[in-house]
């Protein structure tokens, strides 16, 4: 597991396989990158697949708080660091708005973006039922063991810090992707399941297709927001068909 300084705070990542680089980013609470490391082994043949943990979560540095646009600057520096100047982005659920940020404010140094389960916006079913279970009292054991195994022994406080940081108006507003994705010309692959839920509806999928002008959308049937994990040979598959255009 390398680490890295970057803006003041330790940073760790995982770094798999030889070939093209491409940023992988989850970054959620019950994620982290070095749970994708056999899946990328197994699947990204080809990529040399660099998955960081953003600042707060799981491997990296446990903090109290931090600013929305943080996340983004971090991945910048990232890139800096191990000398990469323009990159593939890959991701899912939160990583999916930092990504896509990232795009919008470097046009330059975003080849393409892969999109797994994108979530376009904050909106309040999704964050009263992230506050329902970030409340200690609705953890069950089974949920409170997979932050534990994510995070360490640090895991309510990182499970807080989550939560703190998607009820913040400045995070509603900055992660507001329907505001800046007709600006982001990036190819786009845009990968979804066909089950709707809460925290990662299917019309953010749709809607993104929509507004991004360079997009193109998979919706796999009988599927959870996952696609990449249910269905990898296709999800690859398409992967590499964006690459080899954007490349």
């Amino acid at each position: 597991m390398p680490e890295l300084n970057i803006n003041g705070y330790r940073h760790n990542y995982e770094d798999v396989g030889e070939g093209i680089p491409m940023i992988w980013i989850a970054g959620t609470r019950f994620d982290s990158a070095r749970r994708w490391v056999d899946y990328m082994n197994e699947h990204a043949k080809g990529f040399r697949m660099i998955m960081p943990d953003i600042r707060g979560m799981a491997g990296s540095e446990h903090i109290d708080d931090c600013e929305p646009q943080d996340w983004v600057l971090d991945l910048g520096t990232l890139l800096d660091e191990l000398g990469i100047d323009s990159v593939h982005l890959a991701s899912e659920t939160l990583g999916t708005r930092i990504v896509t940020r990232f795009a919008y404010e470097n046009p330059g140094r975003a080849k393409s973006l892969i999109l797994n389960g994108p979530i376009a916006y904050s909106d309040s079913d999704g964050d009263e039922d992230r506050i329902r279970q970030a409340d200690p009292s609705n953890i069950t054991p089974e949920a409170l063991a997979r932050l534990e195994h994510y995070h360490g022994s640090g895991a309510l406080d990182v499970n807080l810090f989550y939560v703190k940081m998607h009820a913040k108006p400045e995070f509603h507003s900055y992660y507001d992707l329907r505001s800046i994705a007709t600006d982001v010309s990036t190819p786009t692959l845009i990968l979804r399941g066909d089950i709707d839920e809460d925290r990662h509806p299917v019309a953010h999928a749709n809607e993104l297709h929509r507004l991004f002008p360079n997009s193109w959308l998979q919706v796999y049937a009988n599927t959870s927001f996952n696609g990449m994990v249910q269905h990898p040979q296709q999800s690859w598959e398409l992967i590499r068909s964006l690459i080899q255009l954007a490349e």
